[in-house]
């Protein structure tokens, strides 16, 4: 249940919206619109205003930013004179509130006006509504719960607003739009903590929208999951604030540590049929036509990072998501991930508990990016030589030949008489494609038309993690909800689900306030 402090619609009734003076205006039209009773009045002066000398004298910029700045004050009013024509609340004498636990009945019957501050889009405005009280209770506020107003005084567009542009960029630079293309003032730590609110029904969004999915035989017949982990760098403690700076770091030594985010995605498709010339045509020649059947849509793709839950409560979820998806388990499940030998053990434990046929799939851009290392060895970087050697090798791999790729590898670094040191790219490249043969079945993959490539996942890294999380300077408290909670909308953001979300999360946040039942007493 939500605090008086923090929740208008449960104040005491002595707890009245403090008075808040206005600034100087730095605005002609602001000057003009100053005592303007209603939005009427408003509006003919701002009519009067762009007819008249100074207007007509100005450069079109200056008239532009005063009429939207007139034009928002016009709103302000109209908004006012919405609330204000709703009355104050008025139910009855009293109200009568049930207790917890079959106590009986409370009666609320002292009643008392007083406004409270609604920051809009368009500014404050201050309606004034009815509390019902008695001593040492909290108030009701009929009105508040008619108008479904939120429990802090930024209203649901401007939080809406505010935290979505926090998914997409940092704080300064939120706070910056919202003062460009609004009337309304969040200052900085209050913008902090609506982004974590209105994260909040994150989880029972996807939990209710997952069972509402499409039917399973209405799907397409492969079911995709991707996992992959990402670092967001972390915040000093004080005790490391207070360790003196070293003026050059040492090997393998980074100023600012990181924490491993693990990020997931899944998704439906059909089979996508393609050949292991076409893979490499795809992959190794850039002047290769594209191919003449395009690559199925992935269907109601769902993306999310997280770095409290860690890679346990992450690979849990997307079982879950999974398993909503197709609870029969008719479906080819497919799980499509790098060589981290965490992740797999992982992915064993709980995905192929749900699904034994459960597909695993090396990522085959993890391989590639091992072979261009091993081809550096033998010839020089970025040559024709090196671009050949890598692109016949990946042509075997994918038609199922892994052991005899790399033993011819090993080979080939013995001949050349390779020091340890100039074939250990090669070592490297060979010990990990032999450590995960079981998921390099690419030949087979490729004749069922299963993905092989982890976009999805590598997408979520970069989208939700790397492309916020990383951006120059950013450091997190990762042991906080801010950046839990930046991950969170960005993932509903970046999944195309923000509108919907925003509705649940509205619906949620009157559930939260205004749940408890109260009934008028005549």
């Amino acid at each position: 249940m939500p605090n008086a402090d923090s929740n208008p619609h449960l104040q005491l009734v002595e707890n009245i919206a403090d008075p808040v003076e206005s600034p100087p205006s730095l605005s002609p039209v602001l000057d003009v619109l100053e005592d303007a009773r209603d939005a009427e009045e408003a509006f003919s002066r701002l009519l009067a205003w762009n007819h008249s000398p100074s207007s007509l004298a100005a450069d079109a910029y200056d008239v532009e930013q005063e009429l939207f700045v007139g034009g928002m004050e016009v709103l302000r009013h109209m908004l006012e004179e919405n609330f204000r024509a709703r009355g104050v609340g008025d139910v009855g004498r009293a109200i009568k509130r049930p207790v917890e636990e079959d106590g009986e009945p409370v009666v609320l019957s002292r009643r008392r006006r007083h406004e409270r501050n609604y920051e809009s889009i368009f500014g404050t405005i201050r309606p004034e509504r009815l509390g019902y009280s008695a001593p040492g209770q909290q108030s009701i506020h009929p009105l508040d719960e008619m108008l479904n107003l939120p429990g802090r005084k930024y209203s649901y567009v401007l939080q809406e607003r505010g935290a979505r542009r926090c998914g997409r960029g940092p704080f300064d630079e939120a706070l910056d739009e919202l003062e460009r293309t609004t009337a309304g003032h969040v200052p900085k730590r209050q913008l902090e903590t609506v982004a974590v609110d209105a994260a909040q029904d994150f989880t029972a969004f996807y939990e209710r929208r997952s069972t509402a999915a499409l039917p399973p035989e209405e799907s397409s017949p492969i079911l995709v999951a991707g996992i992959d982990c990402k670092g967001v760098p972390k915040r000093k403690t004080e005790q490391e604030k207070a360790e003196p700076r070293k003026v050059r770091l040492g090997k393998g030594e980074k100023r600012t540590k990181k924490r491993m985010a693990t990020a997931a995605s899944v998704h439906t498709t059909q089979p996508h049929l393609r050949t292991a010339q076409e893979v490499v045509s795809n992959l190794m020649d850039p002047d290769a036509p594209r191919p003449a059947k395009p690559r199925p849509r992935p269907e109601n793709r769902r993306l999310w990072a997280s770095l409290k839950q860690g890679k346990d409560g992450v690979i849990q979820q997307v079982a879950q998501e999974m398993q909503h998806r197709d609870p029969a388990g008719d479906k080819t499940a497919v799980c499509v991930m790098d060589g981290e030998r965490a992740l797999k053990t992982r992915a064993i434990k709980y995905l192929q508990r749900a699904f034994p046929a459960l597909i695993l799939v090396l990522d085959i851009i993890h391989v590639v990016e091992y072979l261009w290392k091993a081809a550096y060895a033998f010839s020089e970087p970025e040559s024709e030589d090196a671009r050949l050697w890598v692109r016949e090798r990946l042509l075997r791999i994918l038609n199922g030949e892994v052991s005899m790729v790399v033993r011819g590898m090993r080979q080939s670094a013995t001949k050349q008489g390779l020091s340890p040191k100039e074939r250990e790219p090669v070592d490297i490249a060979c010990n990990y494609f032999l450590k995960n043969k079981d998921r390099m079945c690419y030949d087979e993959y490729l004749a069922r038309g299963l993905p092989i490539a982890s976009g999805a996942a590598e997408g979520a890294c970069g989208h939700l993690v790397k492309d916020r999380m990383e951006i120059t300077g950013a450091t997190w408290n990762v042991d906080e909800d801010g950046a839990e909670a930046i991950l969170r909308i960005r993932a509903v953001d970046k999944s195309g689900d923000w509108e919907e979300y925003w509705k649940f999360h509205m619906n949620q946040e009157r559930e939260r306030l205004y749940g408890q039942q109260w009934k008028a007493v005549a």
